[in-house]
């Protein structure tokens, strides 16, 4: 069945969504350098120190912005050269359909090399919250090391492919595999790394609470819903554990529908795949926000754990888990979100 949505359609409503998912980003964006740089503990609130901010994360948020402003500015020039100044036979069809086109080989470099330093951010985090265990993070540095290999050979072939008048979802016999292969190993390690994050913070906080460690935000009463209920108070890890499935969600969901789209050839994969990289810088930022917004003091688990080892040494709590990996995780591991 031919595809409903022409290409010229299709890159037109990509602008439009990648442009309305852009604005989005702003908003957070500011928000994260906000928590990265500013330090609101402090009495009236000041700059960080040098040696307090966390630079990897603030380096990451930079580099997703640039490339996701990059990607919107590339879609609008395209835009205006294929309606405003391409003159030749076909129109803005044969303009957009240049697969060799160096604007269709820009765009595919900025979503390769976004989906590389998510993933790679997604590894460092599971490595870190896992007690820095190498062996839990090699399957996902495998799979992370396939994409970017399958990501490169699919630019060098997008790149090298002559001057053909197909899309990228034309099915090409070289390209399609390579797409589909890469594509599958991201989603795959996305699911896998944030699983583990999730099930590794659920089994910490399954501990405190049989062994009374708690912290100040799940030891107070809960409030009352409408009807009068008591709600049940989450301990801060539990909240952890919200964001990152909420956040995960979010990409995952639309990274899917991207890769779907792009298995059946429907012309739809443009506007879907503009709108992920913006949305996987959304991801990112959010759960630098959303944890960097919980109360310090009522959630800190160092504070806990040194009010809880006065009842329950903590040499005691080691053996109970019978030598699992489930302690309680630092400040340090819990600040690298």
């Amino acid at each position: 069945m031919a595809d409903t949505l022409g290409i010229s359609e299709a890159q037109i409503l990509g602008l439009f969504i990648a442009s309305v998912f852009w604005g989005m980003l702003l908003i957070t964006f500011v928000q994260t350098i906000r928590y990265l740089l500013w330090d609101s503990d402090a009495k009236g609130g000041q700059f960080k120190r040098l040696s307090t901010i966390n630079w990897s994360m603030l380096v990451v948020a930079l580099l997703l912005m640039a490339l996701s402003t990059f990607d919107v500015s590339l879609g609008l020039m395209h835009s205006i050269e294929a309606f405003i100044f391409y003159t030749g036979p076909g129109g803005s069809t044969a303009r957009f359909t240049g697969l060799t086109d160096w604007v269709n080989v820009l765009k595919t470099c900025n979503v390769v090399f976004g989906k590389v330093i998510s993933d790679g951010v997604l590894i460092f985090r599971c490595w870190a919250v896992c007690n820095h265990n190498i062996l839990i993070v090699v399957f996902p540095i495998l799979l992370w090391m396939g994409y970017l290999g399958t990501g490169i050979f699919v630019i060098y072939l997008e790149a090298s492919a002559g001057n053909p008048r197909v899309l990228l979802t034309g099915g090409m016999s070289k390209i399609t595999p390579s797409i589909t292969a890469g594509w599958t190993m991201s989603l795959t390690n996305n699911i896998i790394t944030t699983g583990i994050i999730v099930y590794r913070i659920w089994r910490v906080d399954k501990s405190n609470a049989l062994y009374g460690i708690q912290t100040q935000e799940s030891a107070t009463q809960g409030s009352r819903s409408l009807f009068g209920s008591k709600k049940r108070q989450r301990t801060k890890l539990q909240n952890i554990i919200r964001i990152v499935i909420e956040s995960g969600m979010m990409y995952t969901t639309t990274a899917f529908i991207t890769f779907i789209t792009f298995v059946v050839g429907s012309n739809s994969f443009y506007p879907t795949s503009d709108a992920e990289l913006q949305i996987l810088a959304i991801a990112f930022n959010l759960i630098i926000i959303r944890i960097s917004t919980r109360p310090s003091g009522s959630g800190d688990y160092s504070t806990s754990v040194q009010s809880a080892s006065q009842t329950f040494p903590l040499q005691k709590f080691s053996s109970a888990t019978k030598g699992t990996v489930d302690t309680v995780p630092t400040q340090e591991s819990l600040s690298i979100y």
